[in-house]
């Protein structure tokens, strides 16, 4: 959406001003086509910086309404004119409508990266799923947590994860329910020590992130519902896949575990 409404509705403005525009001044098609072009960046330009996109998506609505100004100054030039009557050049024309189509498809395909297709469209698209469970078709990102890019942060995770395997902690985790978008689910991790003790009194973080938006990232502490058992009713947003960190902490001793979620989407 933040694609294709602001891309529409501007390229739809250029077309309809450029000719009404052309009409009034027939010889000045490719100087109106220079100015309306300018003209859209500029009210697109505090509309994008207010409702910030990203600059991928930012990027592609000014080249489309770039694009969309060029190509009508360049098949409806002032002076191409033929018994009183101006010619459309089918040459450029065809060019320019190959690339309408790559960029059409090009914008479908980020919108469906970012915002999945709707249940009705996946029932009737996709394969149909095993029974209990249910298909998305959104996006799941890059990876989060690369920690090979970095030496010094990758030797201390390890160092980290040799510490933990020492303390023979057992955690196990997960949804209580099916987690959906909109909808309050119970997260749950119960923490046992090498004896099958309950560790008690234990910081518990969770850290849930959107690989494909970072903004979409938080960061929440469960609660000791009962001896060993760290609970939290949780709403997430966003559907599709999640990359969940945990931490847990009691002492000096640390604990970590990553792991990932899909969140199916609220009928």
């Amino acid at each position: 959406m933040n694609l294709v409404l602001p891309a529409g509705i501007g390229i739809g403005v250029i077309i309809v001003l450029f000719f009404l525009l052309k009409w009034r001044w027939p010889q000045a098609a490719r100087p109106i086509a220079t100015i309306l072009g300018i003209l859209s960046i500029a009210a697109y330009a505090p509309y994008g910086i207010t409702h910030w996109p990203g600059a991928d998506i930012l990027m592609m609505v000014i080249v489309l309404y770039i694009a969309t100004a060029f190509v009508l100054g360049l098949i409806f030039p002032a002076k191409a004119i033929k018994g009183g009557k101006a010619v459309f050049h089918w040459g450029p024309a065809s060019v320019i409508i190959f690339l309408s189509v790559v960029v059409l498809l090009d914008s479908i395909f980020v919108t469906l990266a970012s915002s999945g297709l709707s249940q009705n469209a996946a029932r009737e698209l996709l394969p149909k799923p095993d029974e209990g469970t249910q298909v998305t078709s959104f996006f799941p990102g890059t990876v989060s947590r690369d920690y090979q890019k970095n030496l010094e942060m990758f030797n201390e995770y390890n160092d980290a994860l040799d510490e933990q395997t020492q303390l023979g902690w057992k955690v196990h985790k997960g949804w209580v329910n099916q987690p959906l978008t909109q909808t309050a689910s119970i997260f749950r991790i119960s923490v046992v020590d090498r004896n099958d003790q309950p560790v008690t009194g234990a910081s518990v973080e969770i850290h849930f992130m959107r690989p494909a938006d970072k903004r979409q990232d938080f960061t929440v502490i469960l609660p000791e519902a009962e001896p060993g058992v760290y609970q939290l009713p949780l709403t997430l947003s966003e559907p599709g896949l999640w990359e969940v960190v945990i931490h847990i902490k009691k002492g000096e001793a640390n604990f970590e575990l990553d792991g990932q979620t899909n969140i199916g989407l609220k009928k």
